[in-house]
This record gives structure tokens, sequence and C-alpha cells, in this order.
């Protein structure tokens, strides 16, 4: 099939514009502007509606709890008693937790010094 002489002859006779030098990364700085808009709208959204949620649950535990709970509520803090034999076995148990972090943060210390040196060697 032939094209039409006559639609040839109109589209070559139509002269496009040329775009501008910088049309494209106007264009794309644009785009890039919009989402970062759309992001900061997002997020100020998000808190937006966190803050309400919060602030609503905190507005019904208030009136929950003077509604709901007697006014003359009082709480009592239980007392400890360790007996004396125990506090052998607590202190013992102080001990080792002290010991183990003290050998774990000296591997902690030693792997970095290490790993520097390591660092180092691949460096020089």
């Amino acid at each position: 099939m032939k094209p039409d002489k006559a639609i040839l002859k109109v589209l070559q006779s139509q002269q496009i514009p040329e775009l501008s030098p910088g049309f494209n990364s106007r264009l794309m700085n644009q785009l890039h502007v919009g989402v970062e808009k759309k992001k900061k709208r997002q997020y100020a959204l998000t808190l937006c509606l966190l803050s309400a949620v919060s602030l609503g649950l905190i507005a019904m535990a208030g009136y929950l709890m003077k509604d709901y709970l007697p006014s003359h509520v009082t709480i009592q803090i239980p007392e400890f008693k360790i007996p004396w034999e125990s506090l052998s076995r607590y202190g013992f148990g102080f001990y080792v937790a002290f010991l183990t972090f003290i050998l774990v943060g000296l591997d902690h210390y030693l792997r970095s010094v290490r790993q520097k040196r390591k660092h180092e060697g691949f460096n020089s």
C-alpha cells in the first residue's frame, strides 16, 4: 500500500518546533521536585494521623480511668525479702555476669584492633 501523497505533503509542510537544549534536564528536575513534595506531604500526613490516634487513645484512657475506676484506689508495693542464703547465689551470679561483660568487651576491642590492622595492610 502506497502512502497518500497529500498526507505526506501536509506532514512535510508542518514545521515541528525544536525543543530548547535544557528541556529534558528541566523536565526531570521538575519531576524530582514533584516526587519529593509528594513524599514530604505523605510523611506529614502520616505524622498527623499518628498524633491524632495517639491523642485519641490517651484521651480515651483518661476518660476510662476517670469514670470507671473508683477514686480511692491505692497501689501497694510488695515488700521484697531476700534470705541470706540466697545472697551468696545472687552474688555469684552477678560476679559471673560481670566477668562475662568484661570478656565480651575485651573480645570486641581486640577484634576491632585486628580488623583495623588487617584493613591498613590492604591499603598499603
